[in-house]
């Protein structure tokens, strides 16, 4: 298995078709997703057969907003050297053969760029049950116990690969998705290495 950039030698245009299947941000475009600090990744096996997708802003902040991550910039205001990775979205392919594609994926990201002296990797990442659990807007203790206790998928799939839960953001996504499953909160799961 590994990991191709998008740009890079060796990705295949059709493979941004795939980025469609997104089922954690199905309505940002794919030409959002590669412009400026943006950009994506494809795992491939060894056939070059696309497994999974995991979708990138570099940057010197860590985002408290997907309003952040989304943001257009121009290139010439972009870090030379970026201090963070931030993985805002990332998924398996229908078509994926791999058991455990999206831990994968993450640990061969990781390993990319720190090839490229990255080594901070930060998720913006939704908390989709959370109005299920909770019948009013919760604390920010009680959405931490919350994620401890492993009951989220989207916690439980970060916290199962060895993230920690680093902060907790409200309004940090309000599309009328994220405003339905979870009052707008997100989280930061940190990746780093250092912890």
């Amino acid at each position: 298995m590994r990991v191709v950039e998008y740009g890079s030698e060796g990705f295949k245009e059709e493979w941004l078709d795939l980025v469609n299947e997104d089922p954690i941000h199905p309505s940002i475009s794919v030409d959002k997703r590669i412009f400026g600090s943006r950009t994506v990744l494809v795992m491939v096996d060894e056939q070059d057969i696309p497994q999974a997708i995991l979708c990138v802003k570099m940057g010197d902040r860590l985002p408290q907003s997907m309003r952040f991550v989304m943001g257009d910039q121009k290139s010439d205001d972009l870090p030379h050297q970026p201090k963070y990775a931030i993985l805002y979205s990332v998924f398996r392919l229908k078509q994926t053969t791999v058991k455990g594609a999206g831990a994968l994926i993450i640990k061969l990201v990781k390993e990319y760029y720190r090839t490229k002296s990255i080594k901070r990797f930060y998720t913006l990442s939704p908390i989709p049950d959370l109005t299920q659990r909770f019948k009013s807007i919760p604390t920010k203790a009680d959405i931490t116990r919350h994620l401890l206790s492993g009951d989220g998928p989207v916690s439980k799939f970060h916290m199962g690969n060895g993230a920690q839960i680093h902060a907790i953001h409200f309004n940090a996504d309000t599309s009328s998705q994220r405003i339905y499953e979870s009052w707008g909160i997100m989280v930061n799961y940190d990746y780093s290495d250092y912890i």
